[in-house]
């Protein structure tokens, strides 16, 4: 059964241009493992979750497009970038 965590992978993945293959890859999976999780047939589990923010993160870092990075995981680098500076200007 499809639920919104597959279609979040599918998306993704096609927003990114890339291939089942290339982002199994990616995300440390081997083919089938990542095919059965975009189709629905694994459930897709929160460390997979954790898995895609960091793999859309660092490949919107690669292709300077912060579109790429999911919301969840965009929020967090904003909110770290944010703790970041804040330490710049105090250390300045």
């Amino acid at each position: 059964m499809k639920d919104e965590a597959n279609k979040t992978l599918k998306d993704f993945r096609e927003a990114a241009k890339l291939t089942q293959s290339e982002l199994a890859s990616l995300m440390g999976l081997g083919n089938s493992a990542y095919q059965d999780l975009e189709s629905g047939f694994s459930k897709f589990k929160p460390r997979h979750l954790m898995v895609l923010e960091r793999v859309s993160l660092k490949l919107a870092v690669e292709r300077e497009d912060i579109a790429l990075a999911l919301p969840s995981i965009r929020r967090d680098a904003l909110d770290l970038a944010g703790m970041i500076r804040g330490k710049d200007k105090t250390a300045a």
